[in-house]
């Protein structure tokens, strides 16, 4: 029976009621064996494992929340995604069960005996790892207004790692991939150098200059001092009107898309490696929407200018893999009707 008004906030959770709905445990099982799981990372002091004694499971749970149902952003409520090939893996007691969202609508007490983890490993095989470039929607989470404008400039970022595009809390991927996105990509190691980063990011300060101003000098119709736009910029916008990022006589306004989608990108990150709190959070992305705005005139003239950019900074000119994932991602975005971008005014 599932609870009345209740809206699960993702594909997950709506495959587990259903499971549950049908008394299917394979099918529980089969909900989750594709995605990852979180478990809490245990305070100082705290067991390893948050072994617990639950009356609706019949016994002691270890309990894992899937991606829709983590609770909301706390500064030292932290988590570790986890596949329930892992939790099959290093299952410490037969008599235990896996409690999946304990307590909720969606909750799934799944036996854990050396038998049913072998079913787990099996239908984690089936399935196999998530694929990137999904692109998912939490139900929960902004869906219309300013702030759901400015998560949505952050989108091209969210389908390449296949999380929900809208959301704004507890973790990106999860705390410790976070903070070592962070560390590799942007040397970020604290809050002050992710304010720094931010702030850069938001000043459009890692576009190429040069390109930059020849762009925006040709869409506000001026003569660009360097010389005009470069070649290579014009071999992308060709190969973009071939392949639908560009209507047939469309040029790219702007490279700054690809800082705007980064710095949405970077909030996310910070929250879940706690280098930042939700206020400062959603002002930093209603201002890189702000930005996005006075920069562009449509959602389609933003792709274009993230596609570009993605493009010069990881393609350079050989139409490989990250020039294939950009075409990707503007596909997946402008093209989905569930896309925000099909579904939220630019302006």
């Amino acid at each position: 029976m599932g609870t009345p008004g209740w809206i699960p906030p993702t594909e997950t959770e709506r495959r587990l009621c259903e499971a549950g709905a049908r008394g299917d445990w394979e099918g529980q099982v089969a909900a989750v064996a594709g995605e990852d799981l979180y478990l809490a990372v245990p305070q100082q002091g705290q067991d390893p494992l948050p072994v617990y004694e639950d009356p609706a499971g019949g016994g002691t749970c270890i309990p894992v929340t899937t991606r829709g149902m983590l609770p909301p952003w706390h500064p030292q409520q932290l988590f570790d995604r986890v596949t329930v090939e892992e939790l099959a893996q290093d299952w410490p007691n037969d008599r235990w069960k896996l409690a999946v969202n304990p307590g909720t609508p969606c909750a799934a007490y799944l036996p854990a005996t050396a038998a049913h983890r072998g079913t787990w490993t099996r239908i984690r095989a089936q399935y196999g790892v998530r694929p990137g470039g999904l692109l998912t929607t939490h139900l929960g989470g902004p869906l219309h207004g300013p702030l759901a404008q400015g998560l949505a400039c952050g989108a091209p970022v969210a389908v390449h790692h296949s999380v929900p595009w809208n959301e704004l809390g507890t973790a990106f991927l999860d705390y410790a991939a976070d903070a070592q996105l962070l560390h590799e990509q942007w040397s970020v190691t604290d809050p002050a150098s992710w304010q720094q980063r931010l702030g850069q990011l938001l000043d459009a300060g890692f576009v190429p200059a040069e390109a930059e101003a020849a762009l925006r000098a040709r869409a506000g119709g001026e003569d660009a001092e360097s010389g005009g736009v470069p070649e290579l910029v014009e071999k992308y916008e060709e190969r973009f009107r071939a392949d639908g990022v560009l209507p047939a006589d469309g040029q790219v306004r702007s490279l700054v898309a690809l800082d705007y989608a980064h710095a949405v990108a970077l909030v996310r990150w910070g929250l879940g490696a706690r280098y930042c709190a939700p206020p400062e959070a959603e002002q930093a992305v209603l201002r890189a929407g702000e930005l996005a705005r006075a920069a562009y005139g449509s959602w389609q003239e933003f792709s274009a200018g993230y596609a570009l950019g993605r493009a010069l900074a990881f393609d350079n000119g050989w139409f490989g893999t990250a020039y294939q994932e950009a075409v990707h991602l503007h596909r997946a975005l402008g093209q989905d009707p569930a896309s925000p971008w099909a579904n939220l005014p630019f302006a």
